[in-house]
């Protein structure tokens, strides 16, 4: 599924911190590795400044993976100079990558370009999904060579909400890590003080709904549950994330149908700028 992973890199700490993870990926999915970088044209930096760090960086993803005993992956090196997010994404859809591995968030004081914004824009306007890295592996996790054990699929109903489950499920199956499938249902009306009929018939619902997504799930081998509640989704999924050992969100960019009870591109909004866990985002399609 993702036999190019593409990981933009601006020189930074902050944009190395999405290494451990392409280097997980790559080594379960046998996948080449692209280290990209962007040279804007004001910046006025030389292109081998950049070749010279990308090699440094390729040798310490090879050194790692010699260390851990892990087969070193194809690792290519590519330097363009444009608009990062529009070279970015360029290069993402000529080049047949499957998915991009970026920080999602940066600073601006280090790098030559402020990772934040271009995360930004990429998840906006890229065809191809995205992993966003919020912050550093800590060692500890390094060692256990496992870094993704628990993945929360947000849905609603719909079937563009399901954009990411096959990107969920893929990776949970090559990771061994266990996938819960997460439905918030809205109340009718707010605030809420007892539930209504109507209420009752969604959540009834919903239920089917992740039942029979998990039946199909385990009928395929995967090791997933589901969980159901009521609320507003993105504080319901926050929450969820904050208490529960979350080390992935795999989650849809947008996604309203005629069964979709909320509107997964806001949710997704909100979900990308709270809390610190990775997520992947995949682009649903109407």
């Amino acid at each position: 599924m993702y036999k190019r992973i593409m990981v933009p890199l601006d020189s930074s700490s902050t944009a190395e911190m999405t290494l451990p993870y392409a280097i997980e990926l790559a080594t379960q999915f046998d996948s080449e590795i692209v280290l990209f970088s962007v040279i804007e044209v004001a910046a006025g930096v030389a292109e081998s400044l950049f070749r010279t760090y990308l090699d440094v960086v390729s040798a310490k993803i090879q050194s790692s993976m010699q260390k851990r005993g892990i087969n070193e992956p194809v690792i290519h090196i590519e330097i363009v100079s444009g608009n990062p997010a529009a070279e970015i994404i360029q290069y993402a859809d000529n080049a047949n990558i499957n998915l991009i591995v970026m920080a999602g968030r940066g600073s601006s004081f280090e790098g030559t370009w402020a990772l934040g914004n271009i995360a930004a824009k990429i998840v906006r306007l890229a065809a191809k999904p995205v992993m966003l890295i919020k912050q550093p592996v800590l060692d500890e996790d390094l060692d256990q060579q496992k870094l993704i054990s628990k993945i929360l699929v947000p849905l609603d109903g719909s079937r563009v909400g399901e954009a990411a489950v096959p990107h969920a499920e893929t990776i949970a199956r090559k990771l061994g890590a266990e996938l819960v499938l997460f439905h918030a249902v809205e109340p009718a009306s707010w605030p809420l003080a007892k539930t209504t009929a109507r209420d009752e018939n969604a959540l009834r619902a919903a239920s089917a709904y992740l039942d029979s997504m998990v039946t199909t799930l385990r009928e395929r081998g995967a090791r997933v549950n589901s969980q159901l509640v009521m609320g507003h989704p993105a504080e319901e999924i926050i929450q969820y994330v904050e208490t529960n050992a979350v080390d992935l969100i795999a989650i849809s960019t947008h996604g309203r149908s005629g069964v979709g009870r909320w509107a997964i591109g806001s949710v997704t909004d909100k979900i990308l700028n709270a809390g610190n866990i990775p997520i992947i985002v995949e682009h649903a399609i109407n």
